[in-house]
């Protein structure tokens, strides 16, 4: 088991570019991707054969400016990420579980 982290540099210089850049963060949030970061968006892929799903269906919404990078880390990976943050001005965001959709209920 491991995770797709999408990460990605989209331009916003323009009207349309910034139509395309919100289009695409708001299609990755409905296909079920989390927010990690405002450009890093992260899903779970229980096996490589989901992975390449994902990756396809990334082709498919890709907004066609900027860069669009997928990498691919284990569960073990995963659980080694250390978060570095002043909780008295962030504090600590707890996930929603009605934002989860479909398979990943399972591995929650």
């Amino acid at each position: 088991m491991g995770w797709l982290v999408v990460l990605f540099d989209l331009p916003t210089d323009t009207n349309e570019e910034k139509r395309k850049a919100v289009r695409f963060r708001n299609d990755l949030l409905d296909i079920g991707y989390l927010m990690l970061q405002y450009s890093v968006y992260v899903r779970c892929a229980v096996t490589i054969d989901k992975k390449k799903h994902l990756i396809a269906e990334l082709f498919a919404i890709n907004p066609g400016t900027g860069s669009v990078k997928c990498l691919f880390i284990t569960d073990a990976q995963w659980e080694q990420m250390a978060t570095i943050c002043d909780e008295r001005k962030y504090g600590t965001r707890k996930v929603n579980n009605k934002s989860f959709k479909g398979e990943q209920l399972q591995f929650w």
